[in-house]
């Protein structure tokens, strides 16, 4: 171990014993990185923030400056500063849109937005802007090595806002305004691919249009739901009692 390589870890140790008070005067670049990184690991949010910041300022011609917005996005993140960290990001996506990090600051992005979500009856601006963000990161990473981990924050909110959906589906056949509940139920189904309540919503359809008086339809309703999903006992207990009256 050299000696600049022993002060930096001595240093490392001496911040984790005394509650991460950090003496940072007169640390190289290399020193106060290593430190940044390893708070960062740590998962102290708040001291790698700091860190972060002190590199942007104390060494603005570093090569790596992307990553020290990479990183504090990641830190205002972990410290729920939610606007702190998608400003973060966004200045990788705009001064350096070459940088090895802004499919991850893109990506990321969107699970700021995720993270901020409502229960589906109320705000669905987070949500939007998720989905939003993550139809930007397809379109300029496609062979981005997230791109599954996208698809599948995808899913999530496909079947947040199929739910969403239903829910005003329903709201609106238990008030018997019908066609009203007929657009929201065929939104659900139709704008959101095969979400987790897809049984719920086809059920849904069918007895809406039972209490049109359109049996035909209401009977094809329910049976997509018998062939296309998996019913609960109870589900499909009360979908052939259903179409046994039919």
């Amino acid at each position: 171990m050299n000696l600049k390589t022993a002060t930096t870890t001595a240093m490392v140790i001496l911040a984790a014993a005394c509650g991460r008070n950090y003496d940072t005067r007169g640390m190289s670049l290399e020193q106060l990185e290593e430190i940044a990184d390893q708070t960062f690991l740590d998962e102290d949010y708040n001291d790698a923030s700091r860190l972060y910041t002190e590199l942007m300022f104390t060494f603005p011609g570093s090569a790596r400056m992307d990553f020290y917005y990479y990183r504090l996005g990641m830190s205002e993140s972990g410290n729920r500063l939610w606007a702190d960290a998608l400003f973060y990001f966004d200045r990788v996506q705009n001064e350096f849109p070459r940088s090895q990090w802004a499919d991850d600051c893109s990506f990321q992005s969107a699970v700021v937005w995720w993270a901020q979500r409502h229960d589906f009856r109320k705000d669905l601006t987070p949500v939007i802007n998720c989905r939003d963000q993550l139809e930007s990161f397809f379109d300029r990473y496609p062979g981005s090595v997230l791109s599954e981990q996208a698809d599948d924050l995808m899913e999530d909110v496909d079947d947040y806002m199929a739910r969403r959906a239903l829910f005003t589906g329903l709201f609106y056949a238990r008030r018997e305004r019908f066609d009203a509940s007929l657009l929201y139920l065929r939104e659900a189904l139709n704008d959101y691919g095969e979400t987790d309540c897809l049984a719920d919503v086809l059920i849904a359809l069918g007895d809406v249009y039972a209490a049109k008086g359109n049996t035909f339809t209401a009977r094809e309703f329910y049976q997509r739901a018998v062939d296309q999903c998996e019913l609960s006992s109870d589900q499909l207990d009360d979908v052939q009692s259903k179409l046994g009256e039919l």
